[in-house]
């Protein structure tokens, strides 16, 4: 994990800056990528280097830490790194951006010496994005060995919070992926994806989707971690790229170096803007992030209108068994704006199936019950209060039978 400590402010007085820079050869959207929240063709690019040139855009990127460190430099960032920040480890070239490593004796300004330099670049004085979609293509130095630390992360103003779109480290072949935040009492939650011994030699794919509540990695298109919560960033972050050695498990006499991690390119996209309810076609198994009450269960059996999965929710069968429902907290809402609840149902037995908001600012409403024995819309109007950026809709059962729900959406009304 990257428990960096920063200053409260790192160090920084700047504007938030929206760059809109062209990138050259780089897809205007993101059609076609399937394990998105919402279309990719809605995603639209803002941002990004295909680093096809000869030498580093100055336009785009600096070289060294936003923040002094801890020697006062700007390139040395704490006692997790064994490495110091040198301009000579940042090269562009074959189409590449190349962040070196070496061993090589510099000068700690506090005495004695570091032994292994890094490359690290940032765009912290000219790009920053809330939400969105950040991808690089890059080839790790799988080879090289013990002590190696190469990472694509992203901050904001102080620590936490963090997100760790990739690091690798060599010592023990492992890879982390996920978010570091601060709890209400101080300390650190850290949601994350961690994988040993994984077979990453060649060029691959590292992304993460950030909306309002939530965050989804890939690797290789391939879905990692989904973390959902109003604890998430809603803040700009900028970016970093590094090539750093770590000093807790600091090389070996046969680790390789110098050791190169080379970026293919790096893209940012902007979320299109609407609200961020998920899985609402219920094809993970495991329902997240819709919470289950009861016999709620993401089903790939019967009732399915379209994919593998559909929503089964149970009603009271006149014993003992309750009725059940599932419910998700959608963030990112506007306040007193009007939005439509929407899904298909139908239904078995003697069950009305229903649709359901709370927790919006405003009374607690239910749609009329429909009892349909063939896939049916069902829809639900209400308004965000005055202060609501969030509400929570439900799905749910009234009386005896089942109820199956699918293709569930949320949408600012026309």
């Amino acid at each position: 994990m990257n428990t960096r400590t920063l200053p409260a402010t790192a160090g920084l007085a700047l504007a938030l800056l929206g760059s809109t820079a062209a990138v050259a050869d780089a897809p205007a959207t993101l059609a076609g990528r399937d394990f998105l929240a919402l279309p990719g063709k809605e995603w639209r690019l803002t941002w990004g280097d295909e680093f096809d040139g000869d030498k580093l855009d100055t336009s785009k990127w600096s070289i060294g830490l936003p923040w002094t460190g801890d020697d006062g430099t700007n390139r040395h960032h704490n006692s997790q790194y064994a490495s110091v920040i040198t301009d000579e480890d940042v090269k562009v070239y074959g189409g590449a951006l190349h962040l070196t490593s070496r061993r090589a004796d510099v000068p700690n300004p506090k005495g004695g010496l570091y032994r292994y330099t890094e490359g690290l670049i940032t765009s912290s004085g000219t790009f920053r994005q809330a939400y969105g979609y950040f991808e690089i293509r890059a080839k790790m130095p799988t080879e090289a060995g013990p002590g190696t630390w190469p990472a694509f992360w992203l901050l904001a103003e102080g620590w936490p919070p963090e997100m760790d779109v990739i690091e690798y480290w060599g010592s023990d072949n492992r890879i982390h992926q996920g978010t570091v935040t601060r709890k209400p009492d101080g300390s650190q939650r850290w949601d994350s994806y961690h994988a040993k011994q994984v077979s990453l030699s060649g060029w691959h794919t590292y992304g993460l989707e950030w909306g309002p509540g939530y965050q989804v990695y890939n690797i290789d298109g391939r879905v990692t971690l989904r973390i959902h919560g109003g604890h998430l960033p809603d803040v700009p972050h900028y970016l970093l790229l590094n090539s750093g050695v770590e000093s807790a498990r600091p090389p070996r006499p046969g680790s390789t170096f110098p050791n190169d991690f080379a970026v293919d390119y790096l893209r940012v996209y902007a979320r299109p803007d609407r609200p961020a309810l998920l899985n609402g076609g219920f094809e993970e198994a495991d329902l997240a992030p819709w919470g289950r009450w009861n016999e709620a269960a993401a089903v790939d059996y019967g009732a399915r209108r379209g994919g593998k999965r559909c929503l089964r929710v149970d009603g009271r069968d006149g014993g003992d068994t309750p009725a059940s429902s599932a419910q998700q907290t959608v963030h990112g809402l506007k306040p007193g704006t009007h939005y439509v609840f929407r899904a298909y149902a139908r239904t078995t037995g003697k069950v009305g199936a229903r649709l359901g908001v709370k927790e919006h600012g405003g009374d607690e409403a239910r749609s009329e019950a429909a009892s349909p024995k063939g896939y049916a819309p069902l829809t639900l109007a209400f308004t965000t209060g005055p202060a609501a950026t969030s509400a929570t809709v439900y799905c749910w059962a009234e009386g005896e039978g089942s109820a199956f729900f699918d293709d569930v959406s949320l949408e600012a009304a026309k």
